[in-house]
């Protein structure tokens, strides 16, 4: 179904950007009040959060909640912009350059492949 939560995906980002912070899990869990065996499960897709615990996880890591839920938000091409304008915030010039070589080659591949990709009926 087109609304389900991919509670996969939340904890994906749950980890990346605590992983970002360079935060334990415990520390994590801590700061959100909650134990580290839960945020463990919601990390690993093994349990399903609740919004007020998903707010706690946002506030403790000092973003929004829509930076959790970004793969489950119709409109979240900000902030995957976002999150790609700061991995690259502190790339030198020839980082950059290799970047964005690589980056061209991978959208024309996936935009040859969705021109290949059978339509859904």
């Amino acid at each position: 179904m087109a609304n389900d939560i991919d509670y996969k995906a939340i904890g994906k980002r749950v980890r990346e950007l605590r992983q970002q912070q360079d935060l334990s899990q415990e520390q994590l869990a801590s700061k959100a009040e909650i134990t580290s065996v839960y945020l463990s499960n919601l990390e690993n897709g093994h349990g399903k959060g609740s919004l007020p615990t998903f707010l706690k996880i946002a506030n403790a890591l000092g973003c929004g909640v829509d930076a959790l839920l970004c793969n489950n938000i119709n409109e979240s091409r900000q902030i995957f912009e976002e999150q790609l304008g700061t991995l690259l915030k502190d790339c030198t010039k020839e980082e950059l350059k290799i970047i964005v070589g690589t980056v061209k080659g991978l959208t024309e591949q996936i935009k040859a492949l969705e021109t290949y990709r059978p339509q859904a009926e």
